[in-house]
């Protein structure tokens, strides 16, 4: 069974700490990226609805048509709210190509949150959470929900260490603006 937390983390947790600068980043369509050093909280606003966003972020056998580094991606294992996913990631560093497999186990819980964590894989540790949140009204009416991710990771990379942080950040944007743009040509062509 899990050791993943099957607790829904109260809305307030994310959208009470953001400020008057942290909500103007996410009205002008930017990422939003807090932490660093392997600890990450990180938030974009998008037109699409709740139900489009997580139809997105749970289509876990397809996230290799629409994330950047990954190249393939399938279903393990589902048993009830928990699904096991396999995914190769490629990703160009410095003068070579580096592709590292990652095996995670992720919970989905009432339809707003996704708590997941690394089981097998190339860095130490990995876990986390994505949400789905309804906007605060500062954002406007062409806000349909926050997309936002908590992670922490870790990779034993001696003296490198300082590159994993960089390159996992860079990471992490990429991703949520991929999510973003998916979710959004799926509102806009919803038959697709």
């Amino acid at each position: 069974m899990s050791r993943l937390s099957r607790q829904v983390q109260p809305a307030e947790t994310y959208l009470a700490k953001l400020t008057e600068a942290d909500l103007a980043v996410l009205a002008k369509g930017k990422i939003l990226v807090k932490g660093g050093k392997g600890q990450y909280g990180i938030m974009a606003a998008t037109s699409a609805t709740q139900a489009t966003a997580w139809a997105v972020l749970t289509d876990y056998g397809n996230f290799d048509k629409f994330l950047p580094t990954v190249v393939s991606s399938r279903v393990v294992e589902t048993e009830g709210d928990r699904t096991v996913v396999e995914q190769t990631d490629r990703r160009r560093i410095l003068l070579s190509t580096v592709e590292s497999k990652v095996l995670t186990e992720n919970l989905e819980l009432d339809g707003q949150q996704i708590s997941f964590r690394l089981i097998e894989g190339n860095l130490e540790y990995m876990y986390g959470h994505w949400r789905i949140d309804a906007p605060p009204a500062a954002l406007g009416d062409r806000v349909g929900c926050l997309l936002s991710q908590q992670v922490r990771a870790e990779a034993d990379l001696g003296p490198f260490k300082s590159m994993f942080y960089s390159l996992f950040e860079t990471s992490l944007v990429d991703t949520i603006k991929a999510l973003r743009t998916e979710m959004e040509r799926r509102t806009a062509s919803p038959n697709l």
